[in-house]
């Protein structure tokens, strides 16, 4: 599958929108039967839970306004493919009844169907966020490389037309010149979809493998220079905030496999644009110490360079997370 422009556009109009305070283009995407869900304890957020359609998408956005409020917002990353759409948002947000402020990144998690919203689930440290409110820390923020700096309605992909200088000058060149542009951006396309479907395919074997209990093929990836941040805090889990460089990325990794086991892997979606991969997956890991299961749904968002990974950032709902692993 390839970026799909009438989503993309829809999402990037939806997210300016929202930046100035305005929800209703994102509430008006909302299909009938679409559910927005934010992953987060409803002992923590009432919200939190699955809500349906327009109406229950709006009561959603509207229990949030009344908690906290945006000072500013914008979109860090953007990947479209076909009808799925993976988005890092966020900014400084302000929680109302104290008055503190944090920044606070997010993961979007978006699926289309016939031009309307039919899912949209939110990622964040929860737990951190949590800890925040109470007055006890502060949220975990991603490290994304190539993202920062883009402002609200920045994305990796483009509109048609969206060409810039490059579409003007070929405008103004000679037939055989305009022909060779044309070529010459076909060659492109091509081979951003072959690389995009390369690394897809990359990583489903990668994660075919870690399913079954076997890490080495996706840790095999890691480039000598790579980053990975669990978007969690280290007074939560071991293993979380930012690494950089393959060895303490796989010391990191191992940190994971000495609190838990693993019991269950299973990816559900992959959403690949250029050098990014997006994967959505329900897991299930067993928590050594107390023997408790800790079963979420979780994104992983990858950057890759000629096969290896050189950014890999991980989201999750870190509170339920930690309810469930002290059995609370």
């Amino acid at each position: 599958m390839a970026a799909n422009p009438g989503v993309l556009e829809s999402m990037r109009l939806a997210y300016a929108a929202y930046d100035r305070g305005d929800a209703a283009p994102l509430l008006d995407l909302f299909a009938e039967d679409g559910v927005i869900r934010f992953t987060a304890p409803e002992s923590f957020l009432h919200f939190a839970g699955p809500s349906s359609g327009p109406e229950g998408a709006r009561k959603a956005l509207t229990a949030i306004s009344e908690i906290f409020a945006w000072e500013s917002y914008k979109i860090y990353e953007m990947l479209v493919d076909g009808d799925s759409v993976f988005a890092i948002t966020g900014g400084m947000l302000r929680h109302k009844e104290t008055d503190q402020r944090t920044e606070v990144q997010l993961g979007d998690l978006i699926r289309f169907q016939r031009g309307r919203i039919v899912e949209f689930v939110e990622f964040f440290d929860s737990a951190g966020l949590r800890a925040w409110v109470k007055r006890a820390g502060t949220p975990s923020n991603t490290a994304l490389n190539g993202g920062r700096g883009g402002g609200s309605g920045a994305s990796r992909g483009a509109s048609p037309g969206d060409e810039g200088d490059a579409s003007g000058e070929s405008a103004t060149r000679a037939g055989a010149s305009c022909s060779q542009s044309a070529a010459d951006a076909l060659r492109h396309s091509v081979s951003a979809n072959n690389k995009t479907a390369a690394n897809k395919d990359l990583l489903s074997r990668c994660y075919d493998a870690y399913a079954a209990c076997d890490p080495q093929p996706l840790v095999s990836l890691f480039d000598d220079e790579a980053s990975y941040n669990a978007v969690a805090r280290c007074e939560d889990f071991s293993f979380a905030g930012p690494c950089h460089g393959r060895r303490a990325v796989l010391e990191n990794i191992a940190r994971i496999h000495a609190d838990y086991d693993l019991e269950k892997y299973a990816v559900t979606r992959m959403i690949a644009q250029d050098d990014l991969v997006a994967v959505h997956a329900d897991v299930g890991f067993r928590y050594k110490s107390t023997g408790n299961l800790v079963a979420i749904d979780k994104i992983d968002l990858f950057r890759m360079r000629d096969g290896k990974i050189i950014e890999f950032n991980e989201f999750f709902d870190t509170a339920s997370a930690v309810d469930m692993r002290e059995g609370a």
